[in-house]
């Protein structure tokens, strides 16, 4: 290893200490897998409540920079782009049993032993980091699907306390348009009469989005995911009208919840379900359009520099479990493809063997 790696620890980073390592990110050549903490550290500079159920707001950079002449400690305002090896995030999550989260990613050009070492730094770190009361006998959770690289390392050296579904990712840098539905758009149904309408997600349809769950997910999860600013500009439902009743003028509780597509905490497309009765009408599909269309214009708006001169195109994209031929069959016909060559996949550890 040419230098020695370092760790430089962010608590609770500035909006343009966020928009750096986003940055740093999009021009790593790590293509839409690092949308994943883009997308987190996205919604931290925006979201006006903490993450839900997890605080993943610190910054960590395993990093080689020499030690500065003047003797000043390296900050992310004066580390080069090149000496940078992992960008991750990590918290505590809240509630009666915290446990410590974790998300990262390699920059560019990383060897595999580099790579090892960085992971090897900053679980120390952020092991230091974990408040005195936690039981190092609970799982310190690789939040957010670990990619390949990292899982592998973590597998090998050490003891998982549990694993998840393995999940791959699908990813389009364009967002579909062969539908041409948008939010607001409506359209009558041939064959029933019925007028399905694209609306936002309301805290009444949670209760039709558990029913359909495929996922674990508690109530206060959904609910803050789409109830819960920036998250209430990046999902729609789509409603069943009964034949002969406007949308237009027509109050929402008249339209039977139908599909529906909402953006998880690090902006990923998620939850995309048809109840049983509406499907192969390709609504799933449509959702994804909608949301597609959401995400990549909200990005543009509130953060044109991090994207601005091409170096990675916006990307929508959404971790599909491995095995769910339904939804790799939406995801394919809107124009997503799956990114090859990694896995993804929620890992629990021993504070204890770190």
């Amino acid at each position: 290893m040419a230098a020695a790696l370092k760790v430089l620890l962010v608590r609770n980073p500035t909006t343009a200490e966020t928009l750096r390592l986003a940055r740093v990110l999009a021009h790593a050549g790590r293509g839409p897998m690092a949308m994943t903490v883009i997308g987190q550290l996205m919604r931290s500079t925006l979201s006006v409540k903490r993450t839900y159920p997890s605080d993943v707001d610190h910054l960590i950079v395993v990093h080689r920079a020499a030690p500065r002449p003047d003797g000043e400690p390296v900050t992310l305002a004066t580390l080069a782009d090149a000496d940078m090896v992992l960008v991750g995030l990590f918290g505590s999550e809240v509630g009666d049993n915290p446990e410590g989260t974790f998300s990262a990613r390699p920059t560019a050009g990383r060897t595999e032993a580099e790579v090892n070492e960085a992971v090897r730094l900053a679980l120390a770190a952020i092991k230091a980091e974990m408040p005195s009361h936690l039981d190092p006998e609970k799982s310190f959770i690789m939040f957010h699907c670990c990619p390949t690289p990292i899982m592998d390392y973590i597998i090998k050296e050490m003891p998982l306390l549990w694993d998840d579904h393995l999940y791959e990712m699908y990813a389009s840098d364009k967002a579909p348009t062969q539908f041409g539905v948008h939010m607001g758009s409506s359209w009558v149904d041939e064959q029933t009469g019925e007028t399905f309408f694209v609306d936002r997600i309301r805290v009444s349809d949670i209760d039709y989005m558990l029913a359909e769950k495929t996922v674990d997910y508690e109530f206060d999860y959904l609910e803050f995911i789409t109830q819960t600013y920036p998250f209430t500009e990046l999902n729609c439902m789509i409603r069943a009208f009964p034949k002969g009743v406007d949308p237009a003028t027509a109050s929402h509780e008249q339209g039977e919840p139908a599909a529906w597509a909402t953006s998880h905490q690090d902006f990923s497309i998620g939850l995309l379900a048809t109840r049983d009765k509406f499907r192969r009408r390709k609504l799933a599909a449509k959702c994804v359009e909608v949301v597609s269309h959401l995400q990549i214009e909200f990005m543009r708006t509130h953060f044109p520099t991090v994207f601005d001169d091409g170096a990675m195109p916006l990307h929508s994209f959404g971790m599909v479990k491995h095995g769910n031929d339904a939804s790799v069959r939406t995801m394919e016909s809107c124009g997503f493809r799956k990114v090859e060559g990694h896995h993804f996949q929620w890992i629990g550890i021993k504070l204890s063997s770190i």
